[in-house]
């Protein structure tokens, strides 16, 4: 009698196989991606008289986990920051050294996900720190601010032929008024 419930149990386990199958279907497109940037900001203070004595810079490291084709969200680290190449701006009173950095959700929505070329946009909610030095003030304090923003950046993405390797190219509109031109270079696994 137990020998007949096995084979039956063991006759049943092998027609009912496939419905207990983990094969899973791997998604048409890569789930995680990281970005990293780094671009000088193209703001007054670069084209002016002193050129590339002043050179604002941005840089960032951005983590995306993307949930459908054309919904991505993640994490944003940024920092902003000068880089002095002509020492004798440095004279200038309004110059000043700074430091803001800021960390930040990301979400993406893109369209035309098949396709290498994407149109973009995203919002990032942010919590941002500064600290500035003002050179030659004659004030050794210095200024700090922490505060909380967002920003909306339409944009564009190129990828590779293989879509590992992605090149995000954006405008940043900050709701306190201020625009940014940025671009980013992406990891894709």
């Amino acid at each position: 009698m137990k020998r007949t419930i096995l084979i039956s149990a063991g006759i049943l386990f092998l027609f009912l196989i496939d419905a207990f199958s983990q094969d899973k279907e791997e998604p048409s497109f890569y789930r995680h991606q990281v970005g990293i940037q780094f671009n000088p900001i193209i703001n007054e203070r670069l084209l002016s008289n002193g050129g590339f004595g002043l050179i604002e810079t941005v840089s960032s490291l951005r983590y995306g986990y993307r949930i459908t084709k054309n919904l991505t969200t993640g994490m944003e680290f940024v920092c902003r920051f000068p880089i002095l190449t002509n020492s004798s701006l440095r004279e200038q009173s309004q110059l000043y050294n700074y430091l803001i950095y800021r960390i930040g959700l990301t979400t993406r929505y893109s369209i035309l996900s098949e396709k290498r070329f994407q149109v973009f946009a995203e919002v990032s909610p942010y919590f941002a720190h500064a600290y500035k030095e003002v050179w030659n003030s004659g004030d050794p304090a210095p200024y700090t601010n922490d505060e909380f923003g967002c920003y909306a950046a339409p944009g564009v993405t190129l990828y590779s032929k293989s879509k590992r390797v992605s090149f995000d190219l954006y405008s940043e509109f900050y709701f306190t008024g201020q625009i940014m031109i940025s671009y980013k270079v992406n990891f894709n696994f």
